[in-house]
């Protein structure tokens, strides 16, 4: 018989002596032979390809969990740290201003980006309620409250404070918009947080009429958020984050400076390098890299993991705050601080591990607004 011709190296990765051997195998050998050993060579071929599959996408899936586990620590690191950040930026510049200067620059830096991705705008009527809410209960009165809070007490309480979010959102889905329904954990942990805060506020001898209203402050800011929260559950499920991040940064910068300009003295701002960084750096980790982290770990991990960040980012800034400025608090203030830590662990962890769902395979999905009861960033 006719001597068959030498098989070539195979591209899925079959080495070149193996192929050898099989054509010396198949010359001299009978039809029936040289099927058999064809099917042999297939099969190999096959399990190398299966083989390295396997390979590729269990490497892929290791490379993922890794770059999630760094951006969510990234997350909570910014965030954790913009409470610090606002502290600074307050040193000779007015509260309002700082903030609106911080988010003129971010809406400026989204909008490039927007403009790299040739991001064409269409706004419907639930695009234009979300950009209205955020911009005007979010970056104007929630960043208003926070900001001139920070005035008056310490960062990391005032971090403290604004984790009780979660609550205040889980009170008004339940008795405003009524699209969840208030469970017993729900109520335990409402009232567990409810009593944190009223050790916060009894009176000592530290606790002056200034520190009150700061921590007020805070809590109206927290609550202005969720309702903004509750806001975007009910109209923004097909929205782009971005869009409406950069039209209602937007909206909340012109209301801020407005409100600067009619309330405080810009003849009184003294610039330093310390509080031009920290401008500098709420605008662009604070407001556009931890935004746009976010926006990618609420595509690929259960949005109750996400919203654990509330437990975690008051706590690196209760750490952070002492650590650089030497803030201290009270015994009694540290048993509040606890209280409502773990008043908010008791309303939202029964649900992260009630939902145990695959946080990594899943497919990314489009991007939609926020979904997740966390507190938002500063």
């Amino acid at each position: 018989m006719r001597l068959l011709p030498e098989i070539p190296r195979d591209d899925v990765g079959v080495s070149q002596p193996h192929s050898q051997v099989v054509v010396l195998r198949l010359r001299g050998a009978s039809i029936g032979h040289v099927e058999d050993e064809l099917a042999i060579l297939d099969r190999v071929q096959c399990h190398v390809v299966a083989s390295r599959r396997r390979t590729s996408i269990s490497a892929h899936l290791i490379y993922n969990r890794r770059v999630v586990a760094a951006l969510y620590a990234l997350i909570c690191l910014i965030w954790g740290s913009t409470w610090l950040a606002i502290k600074v930026s307050l040193v000779g510049v007015p509260p309002f201003l700082g903030a609106g200067l911080r988010f003129l620059l971010a809406t400026t830096m989204v909008g490039l980006v927007l403009g790299l991705r040739r991001k064409q705008i269409e706004l419907t009527r639930d695009d234009k309620v979300c950009v209205l809410s955020l911009g005007l209960l979010v970056f104007w009165l929630d960043y208003a409250c926070v900001y001139w809070a920070e005035l008056h007490i310490s960062s990391g309480l005032t971090a403290v404070l604004f984790s009780t979010m979660p609550l205040m959102t889980a009170l008004l889905s339940a008795f405003w918009t009524r699209s969840e329904t208030l469970r017993a954990r729900n109520v335990a942990g409402i009232l567990i947080g409810v009593a944190g805060t009223a050790l916060l506020f009894w009176p000592h001898e530290r606790l002056g009429v200034m520190q009150a209203l700061g921590m007020l402050s805070t809590l109206t800011g927290s609550l202005c958020a969720a309702i903004n929260l509750v806001t975007m559950k009910k109209h923004g499920r097909h929205s782009d984050p971005f869009v409406l991040n950069f039209l209602g940064m937007g909206l909340g910068a012109v209301c801020l400076l407005l409100m600067s300009a009619a309330l405080e003295r810009w003849t009184t701002v003294v610039w330093t390098r310390s509080n031009v960084l920290a401008i500098l750096y709420l605008s662009l980790f604070g407001s556009v890299i931890a935004f746009s982290a976010y926006y990618y770990l609420i595509k690929r991990m259960d949005a109750t993991i996400v919203s654990l960040s509330t437990l975690i980012i008051p706590i690196v800034a209760l750490a952070l705050g002492r650590a650089f400025l030497d803030e201290t608090v009270t015994p009694a203030a540290v048993v509040g601080i606890v209280t409502i830590l773990a008043g908010v662990g008791v309303a939202i962890l029964p649900r992260a591990v009630d939902r145990r769902r695959p946080t990594i395979v899943r497919q990314p999905a489009p991007a939609t607004a926020p979904q997740t009861d966390r507190a938002d960033a500063r």
